[in-house]
């Protein structure tokens, strides 16, 4: 071979090897997820417990009616021992029916929700003996109906809408003898009266309430336990002491109201998808429990598959609570799989310190307070029940929780007060 074809060789070779490192330099591809692998998200801890699905959907109010008259519980905590019985009677005999209103029954138990539950969510409140077809609505209220002669209780799940519901059966006779009990205890049970009649109508308690304005410890967080539950790769993340903010380039992490509230933020993806309620919770719930998130007692109060968003709310002795700066609440939304924004508080309640009488209206004042006010329409009204104010002291070691009543208005929850207040919006 001549060395004009030798240089030629080569100079062809060289230039076919410029080109492979060209393509291969343009065709690279970063591969993130090493970068950002969840593998790398260590086992945290941050002093809370787990929590089950049904652990997490309860609901607010359970009343007796019977013979006219309508009693509820006193005592929230035995009204939640009472949900968690119901709930693990199987049921029988599912039927979807059409409906063209709510049924009106004599002798029966109505089980009332913070929120309109997506119908999907039964697998994870109520225990079904076959393999059922839910359908794709929501509801508020479920009736529980004592059939005397077969000793049995009808359980009726009515749509959202009131054009639609679940009919079931327990046939278990400890079912229908426990709630036929419950409906003739005195000890435990409180009068209610209805606001306004309507389709879902609103009950509310109207005898004395011995309810008592409380002192808890109130421990802080630290807030740098969140790093690896909510950074994939914790090495790359920074602190701005000066806005203690908390960034690996693209997530941040907020701490604000004195280290009492954490803001979570991913902006890489702001897309979302409509997904399920199902899986909306499920993600939401596993996340939160791979980092023990659970402080105190936190319920469902709102899940929006749409936007893929959930909310779930502090509850105190079986009290919901309200904070004007969102601390008793746990905020998500969801993009793509991944945890797009995530707002809670830092604190967790502790030991009683001291009690003292609280001053608080019957709720026969209220429903006369609420009926002559002209600011509000009473068909906005949804609910109306009794909550506690938290409010952090100056000690910044201790909480009190301030017993007063709330009422849902247009799907908000707003503080009530006397019409010569200044009203003033509710919690969070």
């Amino acid at each position: 071979m001549s060395k004009e074809a030798i240089k030629t060789f080569i100079l062809v070779v060289l230039v076919a090897i410029s080109f492979l490192l060209s393509f291969i330099l343009w065709s690279y591809q970063p591969n993130y997820e090493f970068l950002y692998d969840a593998d790398y998200v260590g086992e945290v801890d941050i002093g809370g417990n787990e929590r089950k699905k049904n652990e997490l959907i309860k609901p607010n109010t359970i009343v007796f009616h019977e013979n006219g008259s309508s009693r509820g519980f006193k005592d929230m905590v035995e009204q939640q021992q009472f949900y968690q019985t119901l709930t693990s009677w199987e049921l029988y005999d599912f039927k979807v029916k059409e409906i063209k209103d709510r049924p009106d029954y004599d002798r029966y138990a109505e089980i009332i929700f913070p929120m309109n539950v997506p119908s999907e969510l039964l697998y994870n409140i109520f225990t079904f003996h076959d393999e059922v077809n839910l359908p794709d609505w929501t509801f508020s209220r479920v009736l529980l109906n004592l059939n005397e002669e077969s000793k049995t209780v009808k359980l009726r799940i009515i749509s959202s809408n009131h054009d639609a519901m679940i009919e079931t059966t327990i046939e278990k006779s400890d079912a229908y003898r426990l709630i036929e009990a419950q409906m003739k205890e005195d000890r435990s049970l409180q009068s209610f009266a209805v606001l306004e009649e309507s389709k879902d109508p609103v009950y509310v308690p109207i005898e004395n309430l011995s309810l008592t304005t409380k002192t808890l410890v109130g421990s802080k967080i630290n807030a740098e336990e969140f790093i690896d539950a909510l950074f994939n790769n914790p090495n790359l993340v920074t602190h701005n002491a000066k806005e203690d903010y908390f960034t690996d380039g693209q997530r941040g992490m907020r701490i604000v109201q004195d280290g009492r509230l954490l803001q979570f933020i991913n902006p890489l993806q702001e897309r979302y998808a409509r997904t399920n309620a199902t899986e909306l919770l499920d993600r939401s719930m596993e996340h939160i429990n791979e980092h023990k998130g659970w402080t105190n007692n936190y319920y469902l109060e709102q899940i929006r598959p749409a936007t893929s968003t959930i909310k779930y709310r502090l509850y105190y002795e079986g009290y919901p609570v309200y904070n004007y700066g969102n601390l008793s609440i746990i905020e998500q939304a969801w993009r793509e799989q991944d945890l797009h924004q995530y707002n809670r508080s830092l604190f967790r309640i502790g030991n009683l310190l001291n009690k003292t009488e609280a001053n608080i209206l019957t709720g026969e004042q209220v429903l006369a307070y609420l009926r002559e006010d002209q600011s509000l329409k009473l068909e906005n009204i949804q609910n109306v029940q009794v909550g506690y104010i938290l409010h952090v002291l100056d000690d910044d070691h201790s909480i009190m929780l301030e017993p007063n009543w709330f009422i849902q208005y247009e799907g908000e929850w707003i503080k009530f007060q006397e019409p010569s207040d200044d009203q003033d919006e509710g919690g969070d």
